[in-house]
């Protein structure tokens, strides 16, 4: 057995730093989520509860492009001479690579690259591997941070690794504990949630795992009941309320859930699948499904089955109970993600997942003062008969779990859970990565107010404290946050209400910067009225551009985007591009929203050349563009590979039909109108660099 730190080098694009403005939840905070008429009772308990997008504390990753060097990414390794599992600390301790080591057999989808793409909460995510999902919706806000890796004996002393952080958001203490016993082929991950504090919070976790996929992937769980995402439904609903199909509407159209059975998710309103969907690949788009395990299942598993019998699965002890297929379609689009993702003909992968709650639109709640554990394991193995894996599914499924039985029986992860459980508390002390600095702060702040110890076996280091606590260590120890400063943002941002009395009592003193600070605490946390006035009262007495923008999300989120551009014109007025690119982002996608394209297009072309280039600037302006004739640009915008392109989003790919129907229009002296855009979205085919939508119908 040996846990050591290495190095990975792959050709890869870097993060380049966050977006430094909050970004406010959405007024409601439930997802916008609808039965389709077939899910059962139990189904729509905490269906859609407190699931909505949701950033702060933290800040977004957007800072990326899609122009690769090569680079070195720190890693952890655990070996015991059959399995070596590789870790990148640095990007939220994904377990990048589980290999045996005998064969050189990789039992996951490694990505060949490092492309950071916009499909997680913060923005910035990449494929590939193991990662574990805490928290809210959205992946998880650790997915590019760094976090705690500490290196731990058993009572035999045996090395195995912790990693750990602390949660901002939800005030949560997670670890994962992982173990390679010798002689043992499957990786053993114990995980521990901690909530110490005398209220109960809203809780999510998925572990996500990436598997290569191939026309014959096959993919198993225990149960054939299913809930599944009904896009069909959605596409319904569409029509029949006359919307347009595209993809900014389809995002906003309620989300359609249904109970189904496998393999071809037929339910009360008929077959949704005339095809075997445990097979992914022949999906013609982006889609998922959720195993409804029995409650009463000691050891929920699921399992991916490749074309020469190889079959990687986990398995686990309650209450991880559910699962999950997730795979990208045959579609153009689809396929087309998977290269954008990593690269060309190498980015082929299905995922399979294992959560908390029936789907990950299901909000749970964590009580107060409660720990929730479980453990996971990890492995593969090859049938010796691999045909009775493409069997008539039932049939195959039998099989696949008696397999799995014969291997790794559900007493002996019982067993090892409950041998786990007992190492859970040991201090993490010798340290081989650092996490972020705010465990230390909460440690900090614990003291200050009298209030009880971190939980046992979390270890944050005083010398983890750096910039973006600082602010917040000033108001503990001297009751003031450092003075707003017209050229500099602030660095971090608080809605953690037990800092709320220090900031009220900062805010006494007439501090802007505590007004500031205090606003975007009670906002967020829901007393909008009252935040909006802070902010206004700090505006008053300290024009700084980050308040003109607050008071703008607020004129947004409250349906008026002309009065919301009016008070980011004032910003950007203030800010004069000094600050940060993201408020001239922000003040031309409202201009955009309020209908002023003129106005938007010419303040696109007085920027800057530095942010004209931007490419999200260099999107929003296409839409401008449109609007006021600039056919020129957009001829030269789709010829780029764009790094911003939002998950599900087809923002450049609806440009473009428009534009063709323009172009058509002219050629043929007519009026452009919704028929001719019907007619060049069916009959064209968009540039395949810009081709990422999800689904077919749009």
């Amino acid at each position: 057995m040996a846990a050591y730190v290495s190095a990975l080098t792959i050709p890869g694009a870097p993060l380049e730093g966050e977006n430094p403005l909050p970004v406010f939840r959405e007024l409601s905070h439930a997802s916008n989520v609808q039965d389709d008429g077939t899910l059962e009772p139990d189904e729509l308990e905490g269906f859609g509860r407190e699931t909505a997008a949701r950033v702060l504390p933290y800040t977004m990753q957007d800072r990326y492009t899609r122009s690769r060097r090569m680079l070195t990414l720190k890693t952890i390794v655990l070996e015991n001479g059959l399995l070596r599992a590789v870790f990148l600390p640095e990007y939220g301790g994904r377990l990048y690579s589980l290999t045996e080591v005998k064969t050189g057999r990789e039992l996951l989808f490694t990505n060949p690259v490092f492309q950071p793409a916009n499909l997680a909460l913060r923005n910035a995510w990449f494929s590939g591997g193991i990662e574990w999902n805490i928290s809210q919706k959205g992946h998880t806000f650790t997915t590019c941070d760094s976090v705690f890796f500490a290196l731990l004996k058993d009572e035999t002393g045996t090395d195995f690794l912790r990693m750990y952080e602390y949660e901002r958001q939800k005030k949560l203490f997670w670890q994962i504990d992982f173990h390679l016993p010798e002689g043992s082929a499957y990786l053993q991950a114990h995980v521990r949630i901690v909530n110490d504090r005398d209220t109960a919070t809203p809780m999510y976790w998925w572990t996500n795992i990436a598997v290569p996929e191939t026309e014959r992937t096959r993919v198993f769980s225990a149960s054939a009941e299913t809930v599944f995402q009904n896009k069909e439904a959605s596409f319904r609903w569409m029509t029949e309320h006359n919307i347009e199909m595209n993809s900014a509407n389809f995002r906003a159209a309620p989300v359609f859930f249904g109970h189904a059975e496998l393999p071809y998710l037929t339910n009360g309103q008929g077959r949704h699948a005339d095809f075997d969907v445990s097979y992914p690949m022949r999906y013609n788009r982006s889609n998922e499904y959720f195993f409804k395990n029995p409650a009463g299942l000691a050891s929920p598993w699921e399992a991916a089955v490749q074309d020469d019998g190889f079959v990687f699965f986990e398995r686990s002890t309650q209450p991880l109970r559910y699962r999950k297929m997730f795979c990208w379609g045959a579609h153009r689009g689809g396929r087309r993600w998977e290269d954008y993702l990593a690269r060309p003909g190498e980015g082929a992968y299905v995922e399979i997942q294992a959560g908390l709650a029936p789907t990950q639109v299901h909000g749970m709640v964590m009580p107060e003062n409660s720990v929730i554990e479980f453990t996971q394991i990890f492995g593969g193995f090859t049938c010796a008969d691999p045909d009775r894996c493409h069997d008539e599914w039932t049939k195959s499924k039998v099989f696949i779990e008696s397999e799995i039985d014969e291997r790794l029986p559900a007493r002996e992860v019982l067993a090892a859970d409950s041998r786990l459980r007992s190492m859970a508390e040991l201090p993490a002390e010798r340290l081989l990565h650092h996490g972020s600095g705010w465990g230390a702060l909460e440690e900090n702040r614990r003291r200050y107010a009298g209030d009880k110890a971190i939980p046992k076996g979390f270890v944050f280091p005083e010398t983890t404290l750096g910039e973006r606590q600082m602010p917040w260590l000033l108001l503990l120890r001297e009751g003031r946050l450092p003075d707003l400063d017209a050229n500099t943002l602030p660095s971090s941002w608080m809605v953690d209400n037990a800092w709320q009395q220090l900031l009220e009592a900062a805010a006494d003193t007439g501090s802007p910067a505590a007004l500031l600070h205090l606003g975007v605490m009670q906002y967020e946390n829901g007393a909008h009225e009252h935040g909006k006035n802070l902010w206004l009262k700090a505006a008053d007495l300290f024009p700084h551009p980050v308040i003109y923008r607050n008071l703008a999300c607020v004129c947004l989120q409250h349906g008026d985007p002309g009065r919301a551009a009016e008070w980011m014109g004032r910003s950007s007025a203030a800010e004069q591009g000094r600050l940060d690119r993201a408020f001239a982002e922000e003040y031309l996608m409202l201009l955009i929203e309020a209908g002023r394209f003129g106005e938007a297009w010419h303040f696109y072309e007085d920027l800057p050349e530095t942010l004209r280039g931007h490419e999200y600037i260099r999107i929003l302006a296409g839409q401008a563009a449109i609007e006021v004739g600039a056919y020129d640009y957009l001829r030269t915008l789709f010829s780029h590979e764009f790094a911003a392109i939002r998950e599900g989003e087809s923002i450049l790919t609806d440009l473009w039909f428009r534009w063709q129907a323009v172009e058509l229009a002219g050629q043929r002296g007519v009026p452009y109108d919704a028929a001719l855009l019907e007619e060049v979205r069916r009959t064209l085919k968009p540039p395949e660099i810009i081709d990422l939508r999800m689904n077919t119908n749009i």
